[in-house]
């Protein structure tokens, strides 16, 4: 028996985890399914009893549906049927009318379709009896938009609120852009928007969705020098609040969360926040992520300030969690399973495919992070598979 199926809603500790630690890890599902997102409903939560359990979404990219549902039946993970039928957020025939139909992206026109027809990075909240889904989906102006839909139930049927009007303008990350295609000063893709909620001094909980620009999409030649240039790709923070309709207020300028640096290879991007040991922790991914460069990262994050600071690496394609025969792990989103410990979804890549010769092949993988050792002391975050592991 392994952890992965122990009851979903046992309370785990980390010796539970060590003691059935597969020594490769195996997908959820033997589907392409980046940007795993797991969450975890109750019989308090919208939807009752019926939905209690754990639930998964990922990005569809250009099927005719998008965020097929799956659902954890105690041994496995199996896609959640309607009518006899897989069930999806927004089904077939029901997609909204202002995403993209395959209009070309106005700054990379050269994309192939999955990136073109764009449906990315699904979270979902929980929040004032409302089940509230964010994520990605290009307009038909080929545009990257972060955008919103509820519910009172996981399937269905969800109400699409479009997308936020957040997106920034090339200037704003590169004052030097020359114009190109697009113009002088195009908009700039808005992308992977994770919502995180922080209490301040008043003991009242603020709210932020934190969003990445998604700068890495453009890259222009200085026609004086001929260097190469590729936009900054800062993660914002969204102050909001939201209504009993569940419609999403922006509550002033939005504020620069982090931005990537030199080690990061152009872009960081999947950010996620988790709260342990009263601090949190701001995990995010940088590099390619089509291939063995992209890799996962963890720093500690005060959202009320607007700083991320202590960064360090978590998991890359050389970790032994990966027992040897997956790279390019990204894109993460967590589950608390017991005291200081979370299982940790992302994304990978089998040894041996990649995006440039495979299309899109990711499969989504189960770990865990652990914020306390094995005697129960807070600790600084470790991926457990990477630490416990012995050789494949």
């Amino acid at each position: 028996m392994t952890s992965s199926v122990l009851p979903p809603d046992a309370t785990r500790t980390l010796g539970d985890i060590v003691a059935n630690l597969p020594r490769v890890p195996e997908p959820l599902v033997d589907e392409t399914l980046p940007d795993p997102f797991v969450l975890r409903l109750t019989a308090a939560s919208p939807g009752g009893a019926r939905t209690a359990g754990l639930w998964l979404v990922a990005t569809t990219n250009d099927q005719p549906f998008a965020f097929r549902l799956y659902r954890f039946d105690g041994a496995r993970w199996v896609p959640h049927l309607k009518d006899g039928r897989p069930c999806a957020i927004f089904p077939e025939g029901r997609i909204p009318a202002w995403w993209n139909a395959g209009e070309l992206d106005p700054l990379s026109p050269g994309l192939p379709r999955d990136l073109v027809v764009a449906r990315w990075a699904p979270e979902i909240d929980v929040r004032h009896g409302l089940l509230t889904l964010h994520y990605t989906a290009r307009d038909r102006a080929g545009i990257l938009r972060s955008a919103y839909a509820t519910a009172t139930a996981i399937d269905g049927e969800w109400t699409d609120h479009g997308f936020l009007d957040i997106n920034v303008r090339v200037k704003d990350l590169a004052p030097g852009y020359p114009g190109g295609p697009a113009g002088g000063n195009p908009v700039v893709g808005m992308i992977d928007g994770h919502v995180a909620a922080a209490v301040g001094a008043d003991g009242k909980e603020r709210t932020f969705l934190l969003t990445k620009v998604d700068g890495n999409g453009l890259q222009w030649t200085d026609p004086a020098t001929g260097q190469r240039h590729k936009a900054s790709t800062p993660i914002l923070s969204h102050a909001f609040r939201q209504e009993s309709d569940g419609r999403i207020t922006l509550l002033g300028p939005a504020k620069v969360l982090l931005t990537n640096g030199p080690h990061h290879d152009g872009l960081v991007e999947g950010q996620f926040v988790v709260h342990e040991n009263g601090q949190a922790y701001l995990f995010y991914s940088a590099g390619f992520f089509g291939n063995a460069e992209y890799r996962t990262y963890v720093a500690k994050v005060d959202l009320l300030a607007h700083e991320v600071r202590d960064e360090r690496l978590l998991i890359d394609s050389q970790s032994p969690a990966l027992g040897g025969q997956w790279n390019g792990p990204g894109h993460p989103s967590f589950v608390r399973v017991g005291e200081g410990l979370h299982a940790m979804y992302l994304h990978a890549w089998r040894n041996g495919t990649e995006y440039s010769k495979d299309g899109d092949q990711r499969r989504a993988l189960q770990f865990h992070v652990a914020f306390r050792d094995l005697e129960g002391r807070p600790c600084e975050p470790f991926v457990v598979e990477a630490r416990f592991s012995t050789p494949a």
